[in-house]
C-alpha cells in the first residue's frame, strides 16, 4: 500500500483546498515582514504548483504526472481557482498557462547580523482573497466527489492515492463537529487500489500563545486547543512511506503513529506541509 510509483501511466492526484475567508486577511509574520495569511498561502501555493511543474520536465518536454485542483471556499461557496469548473488539470496544461508572476521583497538577516533584502519572484496561481465565512464542510463534500470520481476512472486505479491539502486559518461555518468529521471520515474512504485517499489538514495563524504542532503523535497535542483536536479527527494517519520525509520535517527522533495535519504552522512548515505532495513520491519515466 502507498507504494506505486507515479509515471504517465499511474499519474497522481493533488487537491488543494484554500480557505478564503474574511480571517485570511489577517496579519502574520514572514521574515520579519508583515504579510496577509492570503498573501502567504498564495506564495506557497505557487511554489509548490511551479515545482511540480518543474519535476515533471524530461527531456526536453512537460510529462503527465500529476493531475491538480486547486479550489477556494468562502461565503457559502466552493469554486475552482483554475477555470469555472471544479475539476483536476494535468500538470502539462499548467505549465502552458501564461499566469502573472508578482515579486515579493523579504528581510532576513545574515549569521553576522546584518539585515539583507532578497526579492523572490512567485506565479500568482491564486490570488489573495479574504472574504465570508467557511464551508469547509461544503468544500470536503465537493472534494470527496471530486477524488471519487478521478479514482473510479479505469486509467486511476492502480495510482498511488490522492493527497488532499486542506489550508485554513479557522473552524468550519456551516456545520457541527460531528458532521464535519462524519464528511473527512467519507473523503478518507476513497482511493485506489493503493490506499485510501490523505487528508493533510494544515492551520495557519498569527497567534503565538500556542506552540506549532507539526505531523504529531497522539500524545503530542494539547488537550486544551479544541481546534487541534478537530483537525486531528479530520485528518489521516501517514502511512509509513513518508515517515522519513515526516523526521525530516519535524528535526527529531519522534516515533509514529503521525498524524496529517499542523497546528498553527509557521512559514517555514506551511512550506513542509505543502511540499510532502512533491518530495516524498517517487516518479519514474
Amino acid at each position: 500500500m502507498y507504494t506505486q510509483e507515479i509515471t504517465r501511466r499511474h499519474r497522481a492526484a493533488i487537491v488543494i483546498a484554500i480557505d478564503q475567508s474574511c480571517s485570511m486577511g489577517g496579519r502574520m509574520m514572514l521574515k520579519e515582514c508583515e504579510l496577509s495569511k492570503s498573501d502567504v498561502v498564495s506564495m506557497v501555493t505557487g511554489r509548490l504548483i511551479d515545482e511540480l511543474i518543474m519535476r515533471s520536465h524530461r527531456d526536453g518536454e512537460y510529462r503527465h504526472y500529476y493531475d491538480i485542483a486547486l479550489i477556494g471556499y468562502s461565503g457559502d461557496r466552493v469554486y475552482s481557482l483554475l477555470g469555472e469548473k471544479i475539476a483536476f488539470h494535468s500538470v502539462t496544461a499548467l505549465a502552458e498557462r501564461n499566469v502573472p508572476r508578482m515579486t515579493y521583497s523579504e528581510r532576513y538577516k545574515t549569521i553576522f547580523g546584518v539585515e539583507r533584502m532578497i526579492n523572490e519572484e512567485v506565479t500568482m496561481w491564486v490570488k489573495p482573497t479574504a472574504h465570508g465565512a467557511t464551508p469547509m464542510c461544503k468544500m470536503i463534500d465537493c472534494v470527496t466527489d471530486l477524488v471519487s470520481e478521478w479514482c473510479s476512472k479505469e486509467e486511476n486505479r492502480e495510482s498511488f492515492p490522492p493527497l488532499v491539502f486542506n489550508v485554513t486559518d479557522g473552524e468550519a461555518s456551516d456545520t457541527n463537529y460531528d458532521i464535519l468529521r462524519s464528511a473527512a471520515r467519507d473523503l478518507r474512504a476513497t482511493g485506489t487500489q493503493d490506499g485510501n485517499t490523505l487528508l493533510i489538514n494544515i492551520h495557519i495563524s498569527s497567534d503565538t500563545s500556542h506552540a506549532p504542532i507539526l505531523f504529531p503523535n497522539l500524545q503530542e497535542i494539547p488537550l486544551a486547543i479544541h481546534h487541534a483536536h478537530l483537525l486531528m479527527d479530520m485528518s489521516s494517519v501517514m502511512p509509513e512511506q513518508f515517515h522519513n520525509y515526516i523526521r525530516e520535517c519535524r528535526s527529531d527522533f519522534s516515533l509514529p503513529p503521525y498524524i496529517a495535519m499542523s497546528y498553527n504552522a509557521s512559514m517555514a512548515e506551511l512550506v513542509a506541509m505543502l511540499n510532502i505532495g512533491s518530495r516524498s513520491f517517487t516518479v519514474g519515466p
